[in-house]
């Protein structure tokens, strides 16, 4: 799915293995994600249900996440604009 055909507001599911595609809130579900990209932190963060979970990072735990879209970077030029 293109980050052109999702709106703010919309759920994703995101499986365990999967990165998550954009920066969210859990609105259902319990894993743990890798934000070492992020962080440097080797150890995952446990996430629940409104849990900010960011772009890029990774559900590293076995459980789906349901993650509400909250903004979604989009490429204009050479910068990135947050809708």
């Amino acid at each position: 799915m293109s980050v052109d055909t999702i709106a703010v507001g919309t759920l994703i599911l995101v499986k365990p293995g999967d990165r998550i595609p954009m920066d969210g809130e859990v609105v259902r579900g319990a894993s743990t994600v890798d934000e070492s990209m992020l962080t440097g932190e080797a150890m995952p963060v446990k996430k629940g249900p409104e849990s900010a979970v960011c772009g890029g990072t990774l559900n590293s735990g076995s459980s789906p996440l349901e993650v509400l879209l909250l903004a979604v970077c989009r490429p204009s030029a050479n910068h990135y604009h947050m809708q």
